[in-house]
């Protein structure tokens, strides 16, 4: 292990290299996955994607990028999944 001297004068370890991504997945972290919430076409006759990652963000992706999409993401296949229902907003009584 390497050492720096900084102007305080005291030792400070500087650590070796890591290649990001390269890494096992530690302890307590979650393997990626997708969710397929809904497949739509507009009105061209393109196929859209709506995919829910495991943080719980929607994206919408073209039938087209959806390899690249979740070549990105590190997933091999997608999840059914089911879109998240809202309670209705109720008016304010008077």
């Amino acid at each position: 292990m390497l050492y720096a001297i900084p102007s305080g004068g005291c030792f400070c370890p500087i650590l070796p290299p890591f290649g990001y991504g390269t890494g096992l997945i530690e302890e307590g972290e979650t393997v990626p996955s997708l969710e397929l919430i809904s497949k739509e076409k507009n009105g061209f006759g393109d196929t859209y994607y709506y995919i829910r990652d495991s943080n719980g963000v929607t994206s919408q992706v073209h039938e087209g990028d959806l390899d690249a999409f979740m070549k990105k993401k590190g997933v091999t296949k997608l999840k059914e999944g089911r879109a998240y229902t809202y309670p209705k907003k109720r008016g304010k009584a008077r």
